[in-house]
């Protein structure tokens, strides 16, 4: 019973792994900083080199910028890695894609050449209802020949304008940048929350784009097709997501992703930690003597 409860207290509070892990790291570093003193000393080195970097970090001696640098460092890898694992997949989703491809129906050309969609568009044969924008450089508009056969004239307009906003703006790489940061920022809980309330907030731009040149009615039919029947586009893809935020906005009542009190109070706390870790090692002056006349003295 008591190993249950601890797998039912884990499964819930897991997301929390790597806020514990980081302050428990930040505390031992703060107690036994002997770690942190190569990085230290080069950053001291650097400073009489390039006496800028003791400028913009005046406050900052090179023992809590080597704190600093290193949480920073974790950071980076975990979101590089994370950035190139979903760049891969997206690459590879868009391989795929051209096995799909077919010549464009009259009416889906009719429909995509009002709204100036013409060139930027792709037919996919595979079965299935769905929509999505996708690529990086020149983003494109993939619509699947059952869902044209599925839409009427205002639910397709209302589509293609959806994907079309998202296009215009690039999403499918600003859903890569929100991706890599999010994983960057691996350490603090509410990470995942501010991104999927950004790409919800996307998600319902694209939607008022629809509603400017189609009917809400023809929005919430096409809608309503595609998540009766999609089980998710690929990687790299941006499509009709943040499902829940979308039906609310076409009843009337919009609303984002709430952002999780214990997240946010969590995500707090390890900034706490930090920043005491920080001014602890500040202080800490009888460890590494600074040498150049541009910083702060001691740390």
């Amino acid at each position: 019973m008591v190993r249950e409860g601890m797998l039912a207290w884990w499964s819930r509070h897991r997301s929390w792994a790597p806020a514990l892990g980081t302050a428990s790291l930040v505390v031992l570093l703060a107690a036994i900083p002997a770690p942190l003193h190569p990085v230290a000393r080069g950053y001291r080195d650097l400073c009489d080199q390039y006496p800028v970097l003791a400028l913009l970090t005046r406050h900052l001696p090179p023992l809590s910028v080597a704190l600093l640098l290193g949480l920073v460092g974790l950071g980076l890898v975990n979101g590089g890695a994370a950035a190139m694992t979903r760049l891969v997949g997206t690459l590879r989703f868009n391989r795929r894609l051209r096995a799909f491809a077919q010549p464009v129906p009259d009416r889906l050309a009719q429909v995509a050449g009002q709204l100036g969609l013409q060139d930027r568009l792709t037919c996919l044969a595979c079965p299935g209802l769905a929509a999505f924008c996708y690529g990086f450089v020149r983003p494109r508009v993939a619509v699947t020949a059952d869902l044209v056969a599925r839409l009427d004239h205002d639910e397709l307009t209302a589509v293609l304008a959806h994907e079309r906003h998202h296009l215009r703006r690039r999403d499918p790489t600003r859903y890569l940048v929100l991706h890599a940061l999010s994983a960057a920022a691996f350490m603090f809980p509410v990470a995942p929350a501010i991104r999927r309330r950004l790409e919800t907030r996307a998600e319902l731009a694209a939607d008022r784009a629809a509603l400017a040149v189609a009917p809400r009615g023809a929005l919430a039919g096409a809608l309503l097709a595609v998540l009766t029947s999609q089980e998710g586009v690929g990687v790299g893809a941006v499509g009709l997501s943040a499902t829940e935020a979308r039906i609310a906005h076409l009843a009337g009542a919009p609303v984002l992703p709430t952002i999780p009190v214990k997240a946010a109070v969590a995500s707090t706390a390890l900034l706490v930690v930090i920043g005491t870790a920080v001014v602890d090692l500040a202080t800490a002056v009888h460890l590494v003597r600074m040498v150049c006349e541009f910083c702060s003295g001691t740390i």
